[in-house]
């Protein structure tokens, strides 16, 4: 509880006598006494505080109180334009006030003495925030698309001319344009099978790289680069293409879905990215021959920088100097992947000395870090109605 000035201290002994005496049955009552430091109000009746509270406005800010039963001994209040605030409860009452009074709470969250949530009494509705960002994102993948069906393109004309270096050079534009998606299957996993036929791996297949589910990027990889087939890369690329032309012949809409549960898989894309990339391409388990996985690490980068500047109008209230925190730490990714190249030439993951390699994995590691709470930051919980 706030200190009170003398002349409210004096109310309160007045106060509460009443309130015991008329309100007799067991029950939880808050009396507030509020006011500035000249005059005092009290309230006399046991009803519910008036919303806001005329008293705790004086703390220039938005005010939310309640109480809580036994056994939550703090409370975590979200807001849609602040950062979240927890706060300890104090005989089963709370007190949170935001740092502006533009930021009206809109979740409540009960914590037990280890800070695990007992019960989400109210949960913010991020949805309207973020759906104007993810319909930008509609028309990046768009154009993301028709970009790389234009390099699969000048791809296949390179091997139709038996140009093989120009044609590896070719196959890693296209591939990163893919990346510039997201990592993996693109657009981090939503395309389904299709997206694994684009740029799924061999692993789990029966007879690996013989099996002739293994198709899409890594398969012309591998013809190119271990394989040196031109004739197979040329089949495998006509294969790709008609992959993708399929893709981009399917609606958006139905594979990055508006809905909550498509927002709240959307805004965990931004980890997901480089956790996938530390996990298949910083082990080179997506490396069929071409040694580009740290080239692939820099169009996943590219792509968490996408989403973060879609993101950053919402995150920016909530987590103030988040967004600018990971965009330095994904500036040393890219620095220490730049330190590793020989000659402009880009050196397989496999390669790397040890010095380097550990660079590159503290980086990533740094960012991920950062990156990690994003989810929970926007994720709705509970009941989305706001709190008054």
């Amino acid at each position: 509880m706030r200190c009170l000035y003398a002349s409210q201290v004096q109310i309160e002994h007045d106060l509460l006598p009443l309130l015991r005496r008329d309100y007799a049955q067991r029950a939880v009552c808050v009396a507030e006494v509020g006011g500035d430091n000249r005059a005092a109000t009290r309230i006399e009746t046991c009803a519910p505080l008036p919303a806001p509270s005329d008293g705790m406005l004086r703390t220039k800010a938005t005010p939310l109180v309640g109480l809580a039963p036994d056994g939550v001994v703090s409370v975590t209040a979200r807001f849609l334009a602040a950062p979240a605030r927890t706060v300890r409860v104090h005989h089963n009452f709370y007190e949170i006030v935001a740092r502006s009074l533009a930021a009206k709470p809109c979740g409540v969250e009960w914590l037990d003495a280890s800070g695990n949530i007992t019960r989400s009494i109210a949960g913010c509705d991020y949805q309207g925030a973020e759906l104007g960002p993810f319909v930008n994102y509609h028309v990046d993948v768009g154009r993301d698309l028709v970009a790389v069906r234009a390099d699969l393109r000048t791809l296949a004309g390179d091997i139709g001319s038996g140009n093989l270096a120009q044609a590896e050079s070719d196959w890693l534009t296209a591939h990163l344009a893919w990346l510039d998606i997201g990592q993996d299957d693109g657009a981090y996993g939503v395309f389904g099978e299709l997206g694994d036929e684009i740029d799924g791996t061999a692993a789990g297949l029966v007879g690996g790289t013989a099996s002739p589910q293994f198709t899409g990027f890594h398969k012309v990889e591998l013809d190119l680069w271990t394989d040196r087939s031109l004739a197979a890369a040329a089949a495998d690329t006509a294969t790709l293409q008609q992959l993708v032309k399929t893709l981009i012949a399917i609606p958006l809409g139905t594979e990055l879905v508006g809905s909550g549960a498509g927002l709240a898989n959307w805004v965990l894309r931004p980890h997901e990215i480089l956790e996938d990339a530390m996990r298949d391409t910083l082990t080179g388990n997506d490396d069929y021959g071409s040694g580009t996985g740290l080239a692939s690490l820099t169009a996943d980068v590219s792509a968490v920088r996408q989403l973060l500047g879609l993101l950053a109008p919402v995150l920016n209230p909530l987590a103030p100097g988040l967004v600018a925190r990971a965009d330095g730490q994904l500036n040393a990714v890219i620095a220490a992947v730049d330190q590793t190249q020989v000659n402009g030439a880009w050196v397989a993951v496999s390669d790397l000395p040890p010095l380097a390699r550990q660079r590159v994995d503290a980086a990533v590691g740094a960012a991920l870090e950062t990156l990690a709470p994003i989810p929970d930051l926007l994720t709705s919980t509970g009941n989305v109605a706001p709190l008054t």
